[in-house]
């Protein structure tokens, strides 16, 4: 049994029968060229094999026309110009990147493993406990490369490291208006609020001010 597929104005036709009644239709046929494949009289091959090359050539057009649609967007992607960046973009990602460079150098970081060590947890899921602590809301993280990364400053030393209750409550005041790097950046940010000194060195010694930092922060966004 033998099967040719001709390309035609409308989709792949399909035609199926002996090699000379296959033949006989395509010498009547407007088709400039046609594919055929040919295979012995095993009734099950045959059906499997003219089930393939059914399916094959009904998804054809559709497989050219997106490799088409593909290959104009490369072209038309490589004859457009560059976008131009304004010098104030430029300027502020420069910022951008200085200030994470700042953050991930002060050593005040530290990934989950290493925080649920000083905390005491088990070492068999380590980041279980911090990432608890921020799913609740308790602490925050910074994401670094796929990774996140928790403020060793947010920790009590005398509660067995765990997170300053005071940081739950700048992070509810802040709420969700604030990514994790945009509130290390708070915290680690002179505050005139605190007379310039920055919220997390005052999470220990005078909690309640920097609380009250976090609600004017808020308020200074919603005013200004």
């Amino acid at each position: 049994m033998a099967h040719a597929s001709q390309l035609l104005k409308n989709g792949p036709e399909v035609l199926v029968g002996t090699g000379s009644e296959v033949s006989r239709r395509l010498n009547r046929s407007s088709a400039r060229r046609a594919i055929a494949v040919t295979f012995t009289d095993d009734d099950e091959q045959s059906a499997v094999l003219e089930d393939v090359v059914r399916k094959t050539a009904k998804f054809l057009p559709h497989i050219v026309r997106q490799r088409q649609q593909e290959s104009l967007e490369r072209i038309v992607g490589a004859l457009l110009p560059d976008i131009a960046i304004p010098d104030a973009a430029l300027a502020q990602a420069r910022m951008l990147v200085d200030a994470k460079a700042t953050i991930l150098r002060s050593g005040d970081f530290l990934p989950a493993g290493e925080i649920a060590k000083l905390a005491g947890y088990s070492d068999k899921n380590p980041s279980a406990q911090p990432n608890k602590w921020k799913k609740d809301g308790t602490i925050f993280a910074i994401r670094h490369k796929g990774v996140d990364y928790f403020p060793l400053y947010a920790l009590d030393p005398d509660e067995n490291y765990r997170p300053y209750k005071a940081v739950a409550k700048v992070l509810h005041v802040l709420g969700a208006a604030k990514t994790g790097w945009e509130t290390a950046f708070w915290f680690a940010g002179l505050n005139s609020f605190l007379d310039d000194r920055r919220p997390q060195d005052l999470l220990a010694s005078d909690p309640d001010n920097v609380i009250a930092a976090a609600k004017d922060e808020v308020e200074g966004v919603q005013h200004g």
